[in-house]
């Protein structure tokens, strides 16, 4: 029975670390699939990427689904990736990301699969006009500047949990000083997968974070492991 112990001791913390590889790698394959998909739309689109969020104004589209009102939850289908994204059309979901219970609608964007899009720089023409995105062209470093990546929104009631939400926010609004809510999830052991613009994927670790204006603490925030990775600049986000 003591050998058996010992073995079981020694074989769970092995089948722990398989398994969270296996995770980070279905991750990481989702993230270069949503990659191309956004590729394959600029080929089809005169060089330009998809929106993020066309027609915002309205908030009845995002770049992996649409809804028919805004009261309604979106579904992963219709969006501007979504006919590049396989017969069903939809993103896969992050098997790491366990978001919690739905409560009073707030979990509207659930089907964006745990990820966010780099929308501020790369979802927006560079006239900041929302129809469509910014030419593939224009990123000046590909392989520096995010385009997916791990996401989650923090919500502290009426308890403390993540929600899935479809943006991966710069630290800073664009061309402001302004402080934007952290929404990069860094869910793999304290990394978050990232696809930068040039179809790479890497994983990246939390650097700093803030509270949000929910209510959320910095300390909480780091507790769920939402923050950003790199410089307090929006340095990995910018198209310059």
């Amino acid at each position: 029975m003591a050998i058996m112990a010992l073995l079981v001791g020694l074989l769970v913390p092995a089948l722990r670390s398989a398994r969270a590889a296996s995770q980070r790698s279905a991750c990481a394959s989702n993230l270069r699939q949503v990659h191309l998909a956004n590729v394959a739309y600029s080929t089809a689109n005169d060089g330009r990427l998809a929106p993020g969020a066309s027609e915002f104004h309205r908030n009845l589209s995002r770049w992996f689904g649409t809804r028919r009102d805004v009261r309604e939850v979106f579904e992963p289908r219709g969006g501007p990736l979504s006919v590049y994204l396989g017969p069903e059309g939809a993103v896969r979901q992050c098997p790491s990301f366990m978001p919690g219970p739905r409560v009073n609608g707030l979990d509207f964007e659930a089907g964006c699969g745990g990820y966010g899009y780099n929308n501020a720089y790369l979802g927006v023409r560079e006239d900041r006009r929302d129809s469509v995105g910014v030419r593939l062209s224009s990123i000046a470093r590909p392989g520096e500047t995010v385009m997916f990546t791990d996401a989650a929104l923090a919500m502290p009631a009426p308890s403390l949990r993540l929600i899935e939400y479809s943006f991966a926010e710069p630290p800073m609004q664009r061309d402001s000083n302004y402080p934007l809510d952290p929404s990069l999830h860094f869910r793999h052991g304290g990394e978050a997968s990232t696809a930068w613009a040039d179809g790479h994927v890497s994983r990246q670790r939390l650097a700093f974070t803030r509270g949000n204006i929910y209510g959320v603490s910095e300390s909480q925030m780091r507790n769920l492991r939402i923050g950003w990775f790199g410089p307090a600049t929006n340095r990995f986000f910018d198209l310059r």
